[in-house]
């Protein structure tokens, strides 16, 4: 059986999640990144943005801040969120609109740097991955991670996790596949 590896996008048309306070955005970045953070975790405070460009965006099950930082709404939440915390945390958000949590998926070294394609900084760091190359007995050991090789990795996740939000009826992400084992 081959397995299959995609990143979560949000699906055109669908409300977006973005915190209150501009420099929120850096702190998710730092904070969504693997470590436990339950004991530690001060909700930060969000907004949905439900008009973009004049249009009006539906209500999402995974309201959108991006690939790094999936925010999941109380219905996601009753039908994935056990889940996924079987591959990271799921801490709350301030939102005065709706019952959100983030989700910090755990980090797993599953990304085979040697076989993938990828762009660097001068100072070596990975800038984008242009070709994605995973482990395959690493990433069938679980559903939903992070790579270390990436300062902001997106979540990853695999055929399971995207035929599990597809049979629970849930709207709002697609998925990109970026990675197969055959």
């Amino acid at each position: 059986m081959s397995t299959v590896v995609y990143v979560p996008l949000g699906a055109e048309g669908f409300e977006f999640c973005h915190p209150v306070a501009e420099d929120d955005f850096e702190t998710l970045n730092v904070q969504i990144d693997g470590t436990q953070r339950g004991q530690t975790w001060t909700p930060v405070q969000m907004r949905l943005v439900r008009e973009d460009e004049g249009k009006s965006l539906m209500e999402s099950d995974s309201p959108w801040l991006g690939s790094h930082a999936l925010i999941f709404r109380k219905r996601a939440l009753e039908r994935v969120g056990a889940f996924l915390e079987e591959h990271g945390e799921l801490l709350p958000v301030g939102c005065p609109d709706a019952n959100l949590a983030i989700f910090n998926p755990k980090v797993v070294d599953a990304f085979d740097e040697a076989a993938s394609s990828v762009l660097r900084f001068s100072s070596g760091r990975i800038m984008r991955i242009m070709k994605h190359v995973f482990r395959a007995d690493v990433v069938a050991e679980t559903s939903v991670f992070k790579i270390p090789n990436l300062r902001v990795s997106p979540a990853f996740v695999d055929k399971r996790f995207v035929e599990l939000w597809n049979s629970a009826g849930l709207k709002g992400l697609d998925f990109k596949k970026v990675w197969s084992s055959s």
